[in-house]
């Protein structure tokens, strides 16, 4: 027999691909998406395209319109509802909406993806501002646009602050990033991350590395006035906060869901959280590193949406979906380079217990005779087996995607480098050059 209702709390990557997927499975199953937020289906990851000015209209990033949901794929999505309470017992939703009063919902099988959130909460204070939503990004849009904002300050240097900071600085902002690490995009190797500061510099953004932000400066209630560091206040028109974030998991710890290592919702291969008929998917919910094979927490886009399909199926009662886990792979333009990453660093291999290595090479990504765009390929390994462990990138546009998404494979394969080596990438003058720096970082690194 048919699930009667299946809910889901969140209604961004992981909630609507848990919705679509269940509906698949489930023709007559009533399914019910609360979003907190006034859109839903969006492309998180094109925001700062938005704040640049690339894309005109944050209506470019919606995936389908809400009507598409309710009318193409029968789900009732039903944005501005604010989750407040989980009864696990009564499988029930409290739920607030917009100018109603509160409401229950019930459920048989429920989805938490409620994402993440901002890790520092600043103090409230006017013009301080996040960018990891469609509402925060239109806020600030909309300052940027109607308060004469021109002095702003990032907190923060992982990837969504550097871009931010980037799309700002191409709006003709006057930027200044803070971050407290003495290496930006922390995570990827030491050796590529050294071109950053530079880079960030000659884009013309002032850059304080090694620096916390210890608070916010500005009365109560009044416009921020700067940023309060050991060094001194940063002045600045407007604050954006883009120093890291956390599991969103107070819904599911008030209801009694066990929580992990990391602080994000604990689950199985299913999804399957400790209380039955509860799963959870996203950036909310921790996983399995698929090189260790040890729990981790990654809040990327695409690993939320692969948690949430197999979430929905699971929900929806169909035959058993698991997810195997995360490399953590990531690519990003900045500053008219690209950057990625797949796996472990060298830091955190070392911490996992292997005995590991790297392997750099300074490559081209065509034949020399083409006036080939560079290319530089960092593999992280185990000398003691000849194991893969990790790849990082830095080159050209256009030439990162293509080789981390190789070394994805490599690593979910478990090859070793001589596997590796041996694989039949292609070569033509004009896309590849007929030794890849990729191959050739493996031949290297087997030979020591």
């Amino acid at each position: 027999m048919a699930l009667e209702e299946i809910l889901i709390i969140g209604g961004v990557a992981a909630g609507l691909s848990a919705a679509s997927r269940a509906r698949r499975l489930s023709p007559s199953a009533h399914i019910t998406v609360l979003e907190k937020g006034p859109v839903a289906g969006y492309g998180a990851c094109g925001l700062p395209y938005f704040l640049s000015g690339r894309i005109a209209s944050l209506d470019r990033l919606l995936a389908h319109p809400p009507e598409f949901f309710r009318k193409q794929r029968n789900i009732d999505l039903r944005v501005n509802h604010e989750a407040l309470a989980i009864e696990p017992g009564r499988r029930r939703v409290a739920v607030r909406a917009e100018g109603k009063a509160e409401q229950w919902f019930g459920y048989d099988r429920l989805v938490i993806a409620t994402g993440a959130r901002s890790h520092w909460t600043p103090p409230g204070l006017r013009n301080v501002f996040a960018a990891n939503t469609w509402a925060q990004v239109e806020a600030l849009d909309r300052a940027l646009t109607g308060e004469n904002l021109r002095r702003v300050t990032v907190v923060g240097g992982g990837y969504i602050g550097l871009e931010v900071a980037e799309a700002l600085r191409l709006r003709g902002l006057e930027v200044t990033l803070i971050d407290r690490r003495g290496t930006l995009l922390h995570g990827l190797e030491e050796g590529l991350a050294a071109a950053l500061p530079g880079l960030v510099r000659a884009a013309g953004i002032t850059l304080h590395q090694g620096v916390n932000a210890e608070g916010l400066e500005g009365a109560a209630g009044g416009r921020v006035l700067g940023v309060r560091t050991a060094k001194g206040v940063i002045e600045a028109d407007a604050v954006i906060n883009c120093a890291g974030l956390r599991p969103e998991v107070a819904l599911a710890q008030a209801a009694g869901v066990t929580l992990g290592r990391f602080g994000g919702i604990e689950v199985d291969d299913r999804q399957q959280t400790n209380l039955a008929g509860i799963f959870a998917a996203g950036d909310c919910a921790e996983t399995r590193d698929r090189v260790t094979g040890r729990a981790i927490w990654v809040p990327l886009g695409a690993a939320a949406n692969k948690q949430g399909r197999v979430a929905g199926q699971n929900a929806a009662g169909g035959a058993a979906a698991r997810f195997a886990g995360v490399l953590g792979t990531l690519a990003v333009p900045l500053f008219g380079e690209e950057w990625g990453r797949t796996g472990l660093s060298l830091e955190q291999a070392r911490a996992a217990g292997y005995d590991a290595a790297t392997e750099t090479v300074a490559g081209e990504s065509q034949a020399g005779y083409l006036a080939p765009r560079p290319i530089t390929v960092t593999l992280v390994y185990q000398p003691s087996t000849a194991r893969l462990l990790g790849c990082h990138l830095r080159g050209a546009p256009g030439t990162v995607a293509g080789r981390l998404g190789v070394a994805a494979v490599a690593l979910a394969a478990g090859m070793k480098l001589e596997e590796l080596e041996q694989q039949d990438l292609p070569y033509a003058p004009g896309l590849a050059p007929l030794y890849d720096p990729l191959l050739i970082a493996a031949h290297n690194a087997r030979s020591h």
